[in-house]
């Protein structure tokens, strides 16, 4: 049978894959995409989408709780978990549309379901599909959760971020492995819904790529909500104990859960792509790419979490386009992931771009803080819990900013925004904001810059100038 003719072909019907495809489709080359399960990826199906429909359910569940800080009754939500996931489902069903497959078949996109194996460079199979060849391939497969080698583990049985979503019970308690953006996401979500809850972290320390005060702030506010966080634990052993799984400690302690959430980590989902018949080279499972992200490959490109890189949506949409100019025009774009934010979905919200504080204090930066307990917003609000910290060199450019608070990833784009143009703290500061809001904050912030200079040299001078001219 003869193979099917295409100029693009994308491997993996998530972010990274389908901005590939219907890009490829839009600028007028024969484009096909290749998924052997569903589209959308982990995004849609157990990632972004589904964690923050209940983290939603979560946090109003949390907020009735504690009404009367705001004057009013407290109130204990029913316990309603199962219909707390069917909303989430119901609400990761419109979202759905966005990834349907006629739809991407309107935009001029063959799409296939199946799994690909690479025969050569230039051609692959699709299982129940055949052979397609293709002049370009993006290898867009993702990644997917990796469980701890710990004896007993796999016999006891666990949940990890993709199961979860399936569950419509609540276990009464959980045990959460690994202190990571998402094992404390889902921990506080799930103690905000009636679980109680024990987070089991092997290092000395909570969110490892945050700054240490950030991580130890919200420490303190997780074990404020009752959830029993216990760093320095390595687990050696999981049995299974009346029904209950039971983790035995190297420090000789008994941690009893109803049910296991593991939450220590994902690897680049490569496997049966037969990469080496394509003259792909990875490393420690992971497709390694040059700035441009070309494979080993000349005819191959790969972009998103198979990468092994930043693993966010919102990176696999840019390395797509990035993939999309690099096979398709001539020259070279290099990607650059000084300016990517991230967010890390608790409550506070945790968000961050560029240099940690203690980076960008090496390079010569200095670090401007504001807390949101002196924000007006934030007081009246409720929400005056956490800070904003922002690194910026001796001109003012920013080098790195963290927020930690309510709707910290909306707060922090003035802030990527104004790092990627070069604008300075001076030009924040000297920025009108509406009066009262949460974003007020980024110039109170800045304004602690702009008095540093006034107090500096040139503050000196200029109140001589200001005392002559009386």
């Amino acid at each position: 049978m003869k193979a099917q003719e295409y100029d693009l072909i994308a491997i993996g019907g998530g972010t990274a894959g389908l901005v590939s495809a219907a890009g490829g489709a839009y600028l007028g080359v024969r484009s096909g995409l290749v998924e052997k399960a569903a589209l959308g990826g982990d995004c849609l199906w157990t990632g972004c989408v589904p964690s923050k429909a209940v983290i939603a359910s979560s946090r109003l569940a949390h907020a009735m709780r504690n009404a009367d800080d705001l004057g009013l009754t407290s109130a204990a939500p029913k316990h309603a978990f199962a219909d707390v996931m069917a909303r989430m489902r119901a609400a990761r069903g419109v979202v759905e549309h966005h990834d349907d497959p006629e739809r991407f078949r309107e935009m001029g996109v063959d799409v296939h379901f199946g799994a690909a194996r690479f025969l050569s460079p230039h051609e692959v199979d699709v299982e129940g599909v055949g052979r397609m060849r293709s002049k370009r391939f993006v290898i867009a497969t993702g990644a997917i959760p990796v469980a701890p080698a710990i004896p007993g583990l796999a016999e006891a049985g666990y949940l990890d971020h993709h199961r979860l979503f399936e569950i419509d019970s609540l276990p009464d308690q959980i045990a959460v492995l690994g202190a990571g953006p998402i094992g404390l996401e889902m921990a506080q979500m799930l103690s905000r819904l009636g679980a109680s809850v024990t987070v089991v972290e092997m290092a000395d320390r909570i969110l490892p790529k945050e700054d240490r005060d950030v991580a130890d702030a919200l420490l303190t506010i997780l074990r404020s909500e009752g959830i029993d966080v216990r760093l320095n634990t390595k687990v050696t052993q999981v049995t299974v104990e009346d029904g209950k799984k039971v983790l035995l400690t190297a420090s000789g302690e008994r941690i009893s859960a109803d049910q296991l959430l593991v939450a220590t980590g994902r690897r680049p989902a490569t496997e049966g792509l037969d990469l080496e018949k394509a003259g792909v080279r990875t490393e420690r499972g992971a497709v390694v790419v040059d700035r441009g992200l070309r494979t080993s490959s000349r005819t191959v490109w790969a972009a998103g979490d198979v990468t092994g890189g930043l693993q966010f949506t919102h990176v696999a949409e840019y390395m797509a386009k990035t993939v999309l100019r690099n096979s398709l025009l001539p020259g070279t774009t290099k990607v650059d992931y000084g300016t990517v934010p991230w967010v890390t979905y608790t409550d506070p919200e945790i968000a961050h771009v560029g240099l940690l504080q203690a980076e960008a204090e090496q390079i010569g930066g200095t670090t401007y803080r504001y807390g949101l307990d002196d924000l007006d917003r934030a007081i009246v609000d409720g929400t005056a819990r956490g800070f904003v910290k922002i690194s910026a060199d001796r001109k003012g450019r920013i080098l790195g900013a963290t927020i930690m608070g309510s709707h910290a990833g909306d707060l922090l784009m003035p802030l990527v925004l104004a790092k990627k143009n070069g604008l300075k703290l001076s030009d924040i500061s000297t920025t009108i904001f509406p009066y009262p809001t949460m974003v007020e904050v980024l110039k109170r912030t800045s304004d602690a810059y702009q008095r540093a200079r006034l107090e500096g040299m040139s503050g000196t001078i200029l109140r001589k100038v200001i005392s002559w001219l009386k």
